[in-house]
């Protein structure tokens, strides 16, 4: 099974901006870890604007950058 690791940095911005980009990329990973062929460990270090993502925005990131089976 995939593991994830997320790391933002304080130039993010304060706890609440970091916690929610957390949040939101480990919610996106928990609906396609399943589909992740094959299984891997994955690092995403959030930049700058990151903390102006949507929900949308961070699903369609992170699927066009993993390897997905089953149509995505």
């Amino acid at each position: 099974m995939s593991r994830l690791g997320v790391t933002a940095s304080k130039r993010i911005g304060n706890a609440v901006v970091r916690n929610r980009i957390k949040r939101l990329t480990r919610e996106v990973f928990r609906h396609c870890r399943a589909r992740i062929q094959p299984p891997l460990d994955i690092v995403v270090i959030a930049k700058a604007e990151a903390h102006k993502l949507s929900y949308a925005q961070v699903v369609a990131e992170l699927r066009a950058s993993l390897p997905l089976s089953g149509g995505g």
